[in-house]
């Protein structure tokens, strides 16, 4: 779903997220999702900060709320101008993992996130050189904290599941700073 590059964050939230759900559910039979519940909170911070929130229940119902949820299994931490350019398509990859319902509405992957507790910073190095960083804090847990410093590029082909995390980390691509044990039980996460 293409996105206008001056869509207000309000706009964005409570016209088009609703659709792109629904559009991304209708992609492919979503089976054994019954009674869950997957929730993110949008924290974004520019010149006025946003907070917005989403829920879908079932893989089917979704609902968006300003504000922000009392039990968000992922809240992403990011800038105004980082959250536009990924919802322009100008930054492909650097939140799908965790935004994309047609991934998430998977009980493997839904029952990892659900049993995943803590921070971790991503570092995203763009092509111009500067960086993009996001906080994910899962289940609502500060700690354990880790930080992944990558290439936009590589994050988004290990989001994919082309560019397996190990082989990142083992070819100097992907640069891990903080609680090893967690880093490497986030590889659940993106498989």
């Amino acid at each position: 779903m293409e996105v206008s590059d001056n869509i207000s964050v309000k706009d964005y939230f409570e016209q088009v997220v609703p659709e792109m759900v629904k559009e991304q559910m209708s992609g492919a039979p979503i089976t054994n999702m019954d009674g869950t519940e997957f929730t993110v909170e949008f924290d974004i911070k520019g010149d006025q900060d946003y907070v917005y929130g989403i829920s879908v229940k079932d893989a089917k119902d979704v609902q968006v709320t300003e504000g922000s949820l009392d039990k968000a299994m992922i809240k992403l931490e990011l800038s105004e101008d980082m959250w536009r350019r990924a919802v322009t398509g100008k930054l492909e990859g650097a939140m799908d993992m965790f935004t994309d319902m047609s991934q998430t509405a998977n009980r493997q992957r839904y029952d990892a996130l659900a049993g995943t507790n803590g921070t971790m910073t991503v570092e995203m190095t763009l092509p111009d050189g500067s960086v993009a960083p996001l906080k994910i804090v899962f289940n609502g847990a500060s700690s354990p904290e880790v930080t992944f410093k990558v290439a936009l590029e590589d994050w988004a082909l290990m989001q994919k599941g082309e560019l397996a995390g190990p082989t990142a980390f083992m070819t100097g691509k992907l640069k891990i700073e903080g609680d090893m044990p967690f880093a490497m039980s986030l590889g659940n996460l993106m498989a």
